[in-house]
């Protein structure tokens, strides 16, 4: 059995609608309808949405000029638009079936209904499922071939040990590596400095030599290159702190769909350089503007979860 990379053929596409909130706050409707006006030409989009909220969705849509025909609605839903939270990591069997990896995220005050949710998901993919047996969060692992990367916010004191076991005794063909979040990210998630974008290719933040944010990834960038990984850096970029927002806006944070690459973007002369490295591995790039949505801590890949095509 083996982890599932991200950048690996997908056949479905999911988003999750929230009227208050996110919605009103950071504009989460705008985003959405420019993803999913984009991601429906290249695989089948499901949006989850409840049904009291349909009459604002539609006139989210109707502003931003998207028709929801071109994707499906799906009334169960979890109520959270980040959805990289607490949706399954994906693996695959010997036999080429995809396995979901279910937890509980320990951050969320409804960790359970939001398990439960995930078991649904699964089932709706005609997936089998496994308990981790332990709290966890999606974004807090990456993989890239035979590379696993894992954020060392879930792997502290006498659970570390236990935790990292389940990994190397489950995926005994891949590598894991525990190394730390980028320092001054509220989240702790590595998708906040780390993309995988190919075979050991990645997108990784770059930031001022002897910061807290340079010392904080080097370990993640000496663990890649010691495994002969390509690292593209790009801008690091300040970090955005007033009121309650403390966020760090990243070129990182981004989606594959099969051959189609969503990138952050922010209105700035850097949003072109990970587009350029995208546009090199054949990809078809679209610039998503994140500048609002980064103020509640999340970006495209935070926001998106995407199902993996099972080998056949």
């Amino acid at each position: 059995m083996r982890l599932i990379p991200e950048y690996a053929p997908v056949q479905k596409f999911y988003l999750c609608f929230c009227h208050q909130f996110f919605n009103t706050r950071f504009g989460y409707g705008k985003t959405q309808c420019e993803i999913m006006n984009i991601a429906s030409h290249f695989v089948d989009v499901e949006l989850w949405v409840g049904n009291s909220e349909l009459p604002y969705l539609r006139e989210e849509c109707a502003r931003y000029s998207f028709d929801l025909d071109q994707v499906s609605l799906n009334p169960d839903t979890p109520g959270r638009s980040i959805i990289a939270e607490y949706v399954p990591i994906f693996a695959q069997g010997e036999d080429g079936q995809v396995i979901s990896l279910i937890f509980r995220n320990p951050f969320l005050d409804n960790a359970a209904d939001l398990k439960a949710f995930s078991k649904r998901l699964t089932h709706r993919l005609g997936f089998t499922w496994m308990e981790m047996g332990f709290d966890f969060a999606t974004a807090m692992l990456l993989v890239n071939e035979d590379v696993v990367l894992l954020s060392e916010s879930l792997f502290q004191g006498a659970e570390r040990e236990t935790r990292l076991k389940f990994f190397t005794d489950h995926f005994p063909g891949q590598s894991f590596y525990i190394v730390p979040p980028l320092a001054g990210d509220t989240t702790n998630d590595l998708d906040m400095y780390l993309w995988p974008i190919a075979p050991k290719a990645w997108v990784v933040s770059e930031y001022p030599a002897h910061t807290p944010q340079a010392e904080s990834i080097a370990p993640a960038l000496q663990t890649l290159k010691e495994h002969q990984h390509i690292l593209h850096r790009v801008p690091g970029l300040e970090p955005v702190i007033y009121d309650d927002i403390n966020t760090m806006p990243n070129y990182a944070n981004g989606v594959i769909l099969n051959r189609a690459a969503f990138v952050p973007a922010y209105q700035r002369k850097e949003d072109e350089i990970v587009a350029g490295i995208l546009r090199d591995y054949g990809y078809e790039v679209f610039p998503i503007d994140c500048s609002n949505i980064i103020l509640s801590n999340s970006g495209i890949h935070c926001i998106s979860k995407t199902a993996p095509l099972p080998s056949r």
